[in-house]
C-alpha cells in the first residue's frame, strides 16, 4: 500500500511540475488531444515526452503561449477547458475537421492576439464572449457553418485589425458595431446572408484597406461615405442587390482614390 502511494504522489508530483508547465495547463492540452481524436492526428503528441517537444505548443516562462495546429486532421470540439490556457497568445486551429460549437469559455483567454478557426465544421452562433478578448488583432472564422449576427459585444475588440467572417451561415443587417473598430484594416463578410443597406458609419473605418460584402444580399445604394475611406484600395460587392454600378458610384467619389483599373474593385454589375 506504502508502494502505491508512494507511486501515486510521484505521478501527480510530475504532472505538476513536468516542464515547469502547470498542472491545469497540461490537463487543458491533454483535454483537448483526447477530445479531438489525438492519435489520429497527423502528428500526434506524446504525452510521455517533456511537453516543449509536442508538435505546435509554444513555451515562454513556463506558460503555453501558442497553439499552433493547423492543417493536422483534428476531429471533434475543442474542449471548455481551453480556458485554462489563460497565458495563449495565439491559438491556431485552422484547416481541420472540428465541429460542434466554440465554448464560451473561449472569452476567458484575455492574452489572445490571434485566434483562427477558418476552415472547419464549427456550426451554431458565435458567443458573445468572444467580445471580452480585447487583445485580439487578427480573427479568421471563414468557411465555417456559423449562423445568426455578429455579436454586439465585437465592439469591444478595438485592437483589431483582420476581422474574417466570410462564407458561413450568418444573417441580418450590416453589423454596423464593427465600424467601432478603428484599428481594422481588412473586413471580408462574403458568402453569407446579409441583408439591407450598408450604414453610413462605415467612414468611421478609417484605417479600413480591404472590405469584401461580395455574395450576400445587400440593397439600396453604396454609401458615398465610402470616399472617406483612403486608405481602402479593395472593396468587392459582387454578387448583391445593390442599385447602382460602380462607375455611378466612382463619379461621387474623389479621383483616384480607388484604382479600378488594376482590378482591385469587383461590384455586382460586371
Amino acid at each position: 500500500m506504502k508502494t502505491l502511494k508512494l507511486a501515486t504522489l510521484l505521478f501527480f508530483t510530475t504532472l505538476f511540475t513536468f516542464a515547469g508547465i502547470p498542472f491545469e495547463e497540461k490537463k487543458a492540452l491533454v483535454n483537448l488531444y483526447y477530445a479531438t481524436d489525438g492519435e489520429h492526428w497527423k502528428i500526434p503528441w506524446n504525452l510521455d515526452a517533456p511537453i516543449e517537444t509536442w508538435h505546435g505548443v509554444k513555451i515562454s516562462d513556463d506558460h503555453v503561449v501558442a497553439l499552433i495546429l493547423p492543417s493536422n486532421n483534428l476531429r471533434g470540439e475543442i474542449t471548455s477547458s481551453i480556458s485554462d490556457l489563460r497565458y495563449l497568445k495565439t491559438l491556431n486551429l485552422a484547416s481541420n475537421q472540428l465541429s460542434g460549437h466554440i465554448p464560451r469559455s473561449i472569452g476567458e483567454l484575455r492574452d489572445l492576439v490571434s485566434l483562427e478557426l477558418f476552415m472547419n465544421n464549427f456550426v451554431g452562433f458565435l458567443p458573445v464572449e468572444i467580445g471580452n478578448l480585447e487583445q485580439l488583432e487578427f480573427l479568421s472564422l471563414y468557411h465555417n457553418k456559423f449562423q445568426g449576427n455578429i455579436p454586439s459585444t465585437f465592439e469591444n475588440l478595438k485592437n483589431l485589425e483582420i476581422l474574417q467572417l466570410g462564407n458561413n451561415n450568418f444573417s441580418g443587417q450590416f453589423p454596423d458595431h464593427l465600424c467601432k473598430l478603428e484599428n481594422l484594416e481588412h473586413l471580408s463578410l462574403s458568402d453569407n446572408h446579409f441583408e439591407g443597406e450598408i450604414p453610413a458609419q462605415i467612414s468611421e473605418l478609417s484605417k479600413l484597406e480591404e472590405l469584401v460584402m461580395s455574395d450576400n444580399k445587400f440593397t439600396g445604394f453604396l454609401p458615398k461615405e465610402l470616399g472617406k475611406l483612403s486608405k481602402l484600395n479593395i472593396l468587392m460587392v459582387k454578387n448583391n442587390k445593390f442599385n447602382k454600378d460602380y462607375k455611378n458610384f466612382t463619379n461621387r467619389m474623389p479621383k483616384n482614390y480607388l484604382n479600378f483599373d488594376m482590378g482591385t474593385v469587383v461590384t455586382d454589375n460586371d
